[in-house]
């Protein structure tokens, strides 16, 4: 019987990166967990955890996952009658409303649990299906026992857009495990060489939400040879990048440099590192790029980075989609030694707020009070 059943969709992107980190990491500090995953993805983040349940075979389409939810929802239900968890953990919207209607269907005693990553005004209010998912959300969450936000910003828009769930929700920084990050960094590329041009590196999925546009717009803008840029990941806005490239010719080149799985030691090496997302309900790769002491430039969306950033301290924050904003951060970084060595500074210390061990002891602290109330 563990302590805790995480639910999440899978282990693929950021947020099944975070349940990956925490699954595997809160069984050393003596909380037994094991992890339930709707469906299988390809380059999924790897668990050491042996207790991992998955209900469907490898499923990428969205449509495909939707049409056999009922056989996954029927061996979640299955899952927790043979393992009676103390908590059940659930990230996401869809694991967030299938694990209160279990509870509701298996009349059980075990707490509950819901984790948010995604700004609710943006994201759902973005979506087709605004109303219906605002609806969902008013209606499941406040059936769970605790409510996360995974930053300030996310907290406040839930208690903002759905006020009976004041006193319920906290935040919880998402957790990153600095020390792997720093020993996966090892051995990569070189330091430039003296008169090399300066290095700035993005890394993330090449969807509209994450607007390389805006940083191929900047190079354009900067004209400059002793600046070059390479971003780092695949997707759908591949071809289109290409495209916008081509038809911008600079002497800042930007290169595509496809999926690396491992891009530590490349973001080690760079002079900076560049995130231009519209939106960001909190940002690991920031922090991550903190803790190997690299300069970073965002965007001001809502709601991770400024958090991460205190606001502009540890870093320089740009308005979302100004590419002439990025641009000149980009350059003044370049140009100012003695800013750059402050941020390289003060980067790691920054990034320890932020780490593994201090979610752990957050996330331990919720669930403690949960499961004393599930033993008695």
């Amino acid at each position: 019987m563990p302590d805790v059943l995480f639910v999440a969709p899978d282990l693929h992107g950021g947020v099944g990166r975070c349940v990956a980190f925490i699954a595997d990491a809160l069984p050393e500090r003596g909380v037994e967990a094991s992890l339930f995953l709707l469906r299988s993805r390809n380059r999924e983040y790897p668990v050491a955890n042996p207790r991992v349940t998955r209900a469907l075979p490898v499923i990428e389409s969205p449509t495909a996952l939707r049409l056999r939810l009922p056989l996954a929802f029927a061996r979640l239900l299955a899952q927790i009658r043979r393992e009676r968890p103390a908590i059940v953990c659930s990230h996401g919207l869809l694991c967030n409303m299938l694990v209160v209607l279990a509870k509701k269907i298996l009349r059980g005693d075990f707490a509950t649990v819901a984790f948010e990553h995604s700004s609710p005004a943006i994201h759902y209010g973005a979506s087709r299906m605004r109303h219906l998912k605002c609806w969902l959300v008013s209606q499941t969450y406040r059936r769970h026992d605790a409510v996360v936000g995974v930053s300030r910003g996310v907290k406040e828009d839930l208690v903002s857009m759905f006020p009976p769930l004041r006193g319920k929700v906290r935040t919880i920084y998402n957790g990153v495990p600095l020390d792997d990050v720093r020993e996966q960094s090892v051995g990569g590329a070189a330091p430039a060489p003296a008169g090399a041009p300066y290095h700035v590196v993005a890394v993330g999925r090449l969807e509209a939400v994450k607007d390389y546009a805006t940083l191929i717009d900047a190079a354009a803008l900067l004209d400059d040879p002793g600046i070059r840029f390479t971003i780092l990941g695949e997707g759908s806005e591949h071809g289109a990048l290409q495209r916008r490239i081509d038809a911008r010719p600079s002497r800042s080149p930007v290169t595509l440099a496809g999926h690396i799985d491992n891009p530590f030691p490349v973001i080690a090496g760079a002079g900076a590192f560049a995130l231009t997302s519209v939106r960001e309900s909190f940002g690991n790769v920031l922090v991550e790029a903190l803790c190997l002491g690299v300069p970073v430039i965002s965007t001001d969306c809502p709601h991770g980075p400024a958090e991460i950033l205190d606001a502009g301290r540890y870093g320089v924050l740009v308005p979302v989609g100004d590419a002439a904003a990025l641009a000149a951060a980009v350059r003044r970084l370049a140009y100012d030694g003695k800013m750059r060595e402050r941020l390289a500074a003060e980067g790691p210390a920054r990034a320890d707020a932020f780490s593994l061990e201090r979610h752990c002891r957050d996330v331990i602290d919720l669930f403690q009070p949960l499961m004393r109330r599930g033993a008695s």
